[in-house]
């Protein structure tokens, strides 16, 4: 468990970040509200693993 923790929590943090990060770019150029904020959500939430696993990058606790 504390295992799966470790692997985990950085790419918890890493996802979190990006999502902030484009929050701030789209308020940047004027682009604010709830949707764009769920778009931004979900494509982090469902994009970046799968790009990580495109990669070979996954951590083991991802493997299916």
């Amino acid at each position: 468990m504390a295992s799966t923790w470790r692997q985990l929590l950085p790419q918890f943090f890493a996802m979190l970040l990006l999502y902030f990060v484009a929050v701030i770019a789209l308020e940047a150029v004027g682009v604010g509200g709830f949707l764009p904020r769920i778009v931004v959500a979900l494509l982090v939430a469902f994009g970046y693993p799968a790009v990580l696993r495109r990669l070979g990058r996954a951590p083991p606790a991802w493997e299916r």
